[in-house]
């Protein structure tokens, strides 16, 4: 990010962040193997503090392949992320939602996903 774009970041966290629900992203970091070949765990993961919104999903969220009912959008500021991707998950007073699609919106104040409840 450019530094006028984390000014507009840190600006929008700052404005809205207190009506934002407190979140996590959890990122598994890379997979481990035993010598048969099976995952046994995940080397550097790591778990971000957010601030996060979830509202219902958008006339284009369900227009887009692969929607299914009861997926959300979840609006996240990003202010102190670097990157957001489909890998990652979204975790919400004991909500977990894997992340079906990533956008970041045009003035790169916030993320729009696409989220889909896990579990």
């Amino acid at each position: 990010m450019s530094l006028l774009t984390e000014d507009i970041a840190a600006l929008f966290c700052e404005a809205f962040g207190s009506i934002y629900l407190a979140g996590t992203i959890e990122r598994d970091g890379v997979p481990t193997y035993n010598t048969g070949g099976d995952i046994t765990g995940y080397a550097g993961a790591d778990s971000i503090a957010i601030k996060v919104q979830v509202d219902t999903a958008s006339q284009a969220m369900r227009s887009d392949a692969g929607y299914a009912e009861g997926d959300v959008s979840l609006i996240i500021l990003t202010y102190g992320i670097s990157s957001l991707t489909a890998d990652d998950e979204v975790s919400i007073g004991g909500t977990r939602y894997s992340l079906q699609t990533v956008d970041l919106d045009a003035a790169n104040s916030h993320w729009i996903c696409r989220g889909r409840r896990v579990g």
